[in-house]
């Protein structure tokens, strides 16, 4: 039986491949298209197959008993079938799809893709279904002159960039007889970022005094200057008399502070094999980003100094999810 499949399987794939071919030459890729006679293409559904058929032996039946109710009725369905044509291609024709953007992931989490739709101003489009090629539908409706933000979801099961494809729309819309459908190549990506993995920090090893945060007390050494206090900053070094005067809320820094910066380097997590170390990395980052620790990060072709903030940690998971182990980047 598996056999049976495998060799239908084949020659399914190989027509597919030429038909995508075929469609990347109509439909380069664009931020925005427009959907119309150039793309859309238009053929029976099964139901439209099976009432074709029926249509076909009622004319049979009709010519051979010379009886005129039957054919007037196979007439009917035939010409039904007709007019669904021009309304299905109606309910696409003139329907604009614009990518807006999509927002970084983990690995194993659904990736939201944002579309703009937007149509003609007296017309709507009914019972509309978008999914990626290898994602799961999302169905809704139109209204005339409407400018409607779809979410269209994609899982992303592999860490790097995530490109989904061709988008396919398509309509069956009013009978259910004849669908309507095209692909759209549309130019955009998202970032994956690797999953987390909670393991123990290389320098808990090799110092001990950093604690389990890689950071341990702060250094009393040489006063450096003041900075912005953040939350988890040791009391004893609030500037008191700044305070007092009501200039501000901030902490004394000091050289051994500074020196106490974290790293994430890439060498020093060796226990960890391919994406587990990847997978550490982003773990600690986040950690120390949760703890407002200044961390930096350190990779084969890539240095990021130590830093905290939204903007940090979004170059951070960036550069892990970019990296190809390998050399260079995906």
């Amino acid at each position: 039986m598996s056999k049976q499949k495998e060799d239908f399987s084949a020659p399914i794939s190989a027509l597919q491949k030429r038909f995508f071919k075929w469609v990347d030459k109509r439909n380069p890729m664009a931020k925005e298209v427009l959907l119309n006679r150039k793309n859309l293409y238009i053929f029976p559904s099964l139901t439209g197959l099976c009432l074709f058929a029926l249509s076909f032996i009622l004319w049979l039946l009709g010519t051979s008993y010379q009886n005129n109710l039957v054919l007037a009725l196979s007439y009917l369905l035939l010409s039904l079938m007709i007019v669904a044509i021009f309304h299905t291609y109606a309910n696409l024709a003139g329907l604009t799809i614009k990518i807006l953007g999509v927002k970084p992931v983990f690995v194993n989490d659904i990736a939201h893709f944002s579309l703009q739709l937007s149509g003609h101003r007296h017309r709507n489009y009914e019972n509309l279904m978008v999914r990626w090629r290898q994602g799961e539908p999302a169905c809704f409706d139109l209204q005339g002159g409407q400018i409607l933000s779809v979410q269209i979801p994609l899982l992303a099961n592999k860490r790097g960039i995530l490109r989904p494809g061709k988008l396919l729309i398509e309509s069956a819309f009013p009978l259910g007889v004849i669908r309507c459908w095209t692909w759209v190549n549309l130019q955009t990506s998202a970032v994956v970022f690797p999953q987390p993995i909670k393991g123990p920090f290389p320098t808990q090893l090799s110092r001990g005094e950093t604690g389990e945060q890689g950071s341990g007390g702060q250094g009393t050494d040489d006063f450096d200057g003041l900075r912005v206090y953040r939350a988890g900053d040791p009391i004893k070094h609030i500037a008191w008399k700044h305070y007092a005067r009501e200039q501000g809320l901030y902490s004394k820094q000091y050289t051994a502070q500074l020196q106490r910066d974290c790293w994430l380097n890439w060498d020093e997590f060796s226990l960890y094999q391919g994406e587990q170390r990847l997978s550490a990395l982003c773990y600690w980052a986040l950690h120390f980003e949760s703890i407002q620790q200044p961390y930096g990060l350190s990779l084969p072709n890539k240095q990021i100094k130590p830093n905290i903030g939204e903007q940090h940690r979004l170059n951070v998971l960036t550069s892990l999810a970019r990296l190809n182990i390998d050399g260079g980047t995906l």
